[in-house]
């Protein structure tokens, strides 16, 4: 466990290692001509240092991926290769599939990210505080021991839990006063539960509402998330209990119509909902495998300040009184919610006042 600042620092470098592993064993420090998997420079840290870090130069990123390799289609399809050194790619191993880019990890490329990682760690055991503040016991920090990984690992026992009839009971007492005893949301607190696409056909469409079911990818990390952060005033209540928690995921789940299995079966009042069912869930969240991790360097427009080209002003010809607001509709008015979460609007009942 963590007692100072150091070994909360090792505890963070743990974490980065842990995602980066596959990237870095591509490395090598070979000499120039050589290539791994016959594509990419195996010098690559070399070429780095020489430019002084910077890895997302242009001419750098020529030199280690190739030209070819490096822009349009061929670099983006370059980069879901693991050993490219500029890939984010991994194997999503939570719900038994690749998705592409789902999760992400540190790219070998950052040389400088696993530099100061492997100067700035600790091992706990050897430690010393020298005097700086007071070791924490263990037993003060077991409270808080609490991580959810994305498989399902540090969820409670499946003897933890409550029917989610029960679990919608304790959260309209402690969550609905600010997300809506639906989670239609309140007070100005976004909603948990919305039926609405997050796919718009047109750039000054109103922007859609992100809520759990149509938004988060994980179940896990909703579970993890309630337990660790609310009610904001208590988080990780002991009067709510993992049991407290878990029943109220359940019920967030169930607003959201989260499915259990490929039959469509839906989540009912008298479900027993304990981990089990929560990774059930989880397979099924509907925006899973939707995200990713956008690696496209920006090295190809040059920003323009005085004498721009007329398709890059205004209406695309050069009229600077004529332009769109994506943040407003076409009659002129706001899209929306965004005078609130623009922090325009005071909150109020429900959205922007309502």
């Amino acid at each position: 466990m963590f007692s100072t600042n150091k070994t909360l620092v090792a505890a963070a470098v743990a974490t980065l290692f842990a995602g980066s592993a596959s990237a870095m064993s591509g490395s090598s420090d070979g000499a120039s001509g050589e290539k791994i998997n016959g594509k990419y420079a195996a010098n690559y840290e070399e070429i780095i240092r020489a430019a002084d870090g910077k890895y997302l130069d242009a001419k750098v990123i020529e030199a280690i991926l190739g030209k070819d390799a490096t822009y349009g289609r061929d670099g983006l399809e370059g980069k879901l290769d693991p050993a490219n050194p500029y890939s984010f790619e991994v194997e999503d191993s939570i719900d038994g599939g690749n998705h592409g880019n789902a999760q992400c990890k540190i790219p070998a490329a950052f040389v400088e990210v696993h530099d100061s990682a492997k100067a700035n760690y600790y091992n706990d055991s050897k430690f010393v505080a020298n005097g700086f503040g007071t070791p924490i016991a263990e037993s003060a920090l077991a409270k808080w021991n609490i991580v959810v990984d994305g498989d399902g690992k540090g969820l409670p026992d499946p003897s933890v839990g409550m029917t989610v009839e029960e679990g919608a009971k304790i959260y309209v007492q402690f969550c609905g006063m600010c997300h809506g005893e639906f989670g239609e949301g309140a007070k100005g607190y976004l909603p948990l539960a919305v039926d609405e696409n997050l796919v718009t056909s047109a750039f000054d469409d109103p922007a859609p509402m992100k809520a759990v079911g149509n938004y988060w990818p994980y179940a896990t990390t909703l579970f993890d998330y309630i337990r660790r952060t609310m009610p904001f005033w208590t988080p990780n209540a002991p009067f709510i209990g993992d049991k407290g928690y878990m029943g109220m995921t359940g019920y967030i789940l169930q607003s959201n119509y989260v499915k259990l299995d490929e039959n469509g079966t839906e989540i009912q009042d008298d479900d027993f909902f304990n981990s089990e069912m929560l990774m059930k869930a989880n397979k099924f969240m509907k925006n899973q495998g939707n995200f990713f991790c956008d690696h496209r360097p920006v090295i190809h427009n040059e920003r323009c300040m005085t004498n721009c080209p007329d398709a890059q002003v205004g209406d695309g010809k050069g009229d600077i009184h004529h332009y769109k607001q994506a943040r407003r509709l076409p009659d002129g008015t706001p899209q929306y919610n965004v005078p609130q979460r623009m922090h325009e609007d005071p909150p109020g009942v429900g959205h922007s006042g309502m």
